[in-house]
């Protein structure tokens, strides 16, 4: 009877030593995340002396308008290289300030009347036909006798031209003059809107949750997608069709940073806030950086802001830490998901933890009235 418990004894410990022993093997093999090698190395600081080499590493790699003319994700502006980055995009929450420039220089072209200029049409021989009247706004103006007649885009000759032809109907030899008595009505009328003690001739706008902005006399406007420069030559283009000589200049006031996201085995997962453009490990260090079962050579990024449709691609980051080499133009863009995946050895250890943590255990409870003492040496013990 003691023959065959020693036998089943030996066939369980046997099994149970090879399966550790195979578990135990992983880490050896399928181990993910790596480390910078020796070889790529270029300064080991121990010393003063080591302080001293980085210093002189860097400065032999400095970047020159020479060197960066043609190094991808740069640019050299006013003979300074700097770093090549995308526009920035405005978005729901941004405060925006139009600052307004009303340009009273000379201009040599004839000014053409507006709607809600006041004008004055004069008979020199003929008073009783003397009238001040306002453009309205279908752009005609209503005079004795000959009723309404278009004034909006005509200069003051041409109106009088016009007129005396129509008068001539009725008065023989008419002299008309026209002259501007109010102009730029429109002008004195975005002035009362925008004008404040605290900042002069500007408007406050917020982007609103729908992407929109809303600006005296030209209406709401989208924004939200469009860089500064889009949206500033959309608003001048707006009011060039309803005043002339008017520049606006857009500053932004406040931005409300897009955001991205950070999955998987980081230690703090969740949603962060783009100040600027994050590189894909600088993004995971925000998120309290990588965990021991990371698997660092399939980052997964999900990419959808301003594409068609999302796009999924992975990332080596792992060669990047053991190379030190960093992948240029690759920065994380707003609402960018990243996911750090596990690696195959936390993989197996879930599967370890489900067997035999909630698995065996769970269905063959051991108890102080029988235990089992294996070790991976030939001695054995039954209680």
């Amino acid at each position: 009877m003691l023959e065959r418990v020693r036998q089943s004894d030996g066939s369980w410990r046997a099994s149970f030593a090879g399966l550790l022993l195979s578990l135990l093997g992983l880490a050896s093999l399928v181990s993910c995340v790596g480390k910078p090698g020796n070889r790529h190395v270029q300064a080991v600081v121990d010393s003063p002396a080591g302080v001293a080499q980085v210093a002189r590493i860097e400065k032999a790699q400095a970047l020159t308008p020479e060197s960066a003319a043609g190094k991808d994700g740069y640019q050299v502006l006013d003979g300074v290289p700097v770093e090549r980055l995308p526009e920035y995009r405005l978005g729901a929450g941004d405060v925006l300030e139009i600052v307004y420039h009303i340009q009273y220089s000379k201009d040599q072209r004839e000014y053409r009347l507006e709607v809600q200029d006041k004008i004055n049409v004069m008979f020199p021989f003929q008073p009783q036909f003397n009238t001040s009247v306002v453009v309205r706004t279908d752009g005609r103006v209503s005079l004795p006798l000959v009723g309404d007649v278009m004034a909006a885009s005509r200069t003051p000759v041409e109106l009088s031209a016009d007129l005396g032809k129509r008068y001539a109907k009725y008065i023989i030899n008419p002299n008309v003059t026209v002259s501007v008595q109010e102009f730029n009505a429109k002008i004195d009328e975005l002035k009362k809107a925008i004008t404040t003690a605290q900042r002069g001739q500007s408007k406050v706008a917020p982007i609103t949750p729908d992407g929109q902005i809303s600006l005296p006399l030209i209406g709401t406007m989208q924004a939200a997608g469009l860089t500064v420069r889009q949206l500033e030559k959309m608003i001048n283009e707006r009011y060039s069709g309803a005043i002339q000589d008017l520049q606006t200049t857009l500053v932004v006031n406040e931005i409300h940073h897009m955001k991205f996201y950070v999955l998987g085995e980081v230690s703090q997962p969740g949603v962060f806030e783009m100040a600027e453009r994050p590189t894909l490990l600088q993004a995971i260090a925000r998120a309290g950086g990588y965990t021991s079962g990371a698997c660092l050579s399939d980052v997964v990024v999900l990419r959808s802001d301003g594409l068609e449709k999302p796009m999924v691609f992975k990332v080596d980051l792992e060669k990047t830490l053991a190379s030190g080499v960093m992948y240029p133009g690759l920065n994380v863009q707003p609402a960018d998901i990243i996911y750090v995946p596990k690696s195959a050895l936390q993989n197996a250890d879930d599967l370890i933890e489900k067997i035999f943590t909630k698995g065996i255990y769970g269905v063959v409870p051991f108890s102080s009235s029988f235990t089992t003492n294996y070790d991976l040496t030939n001695s054995y013990r039954i209680k």
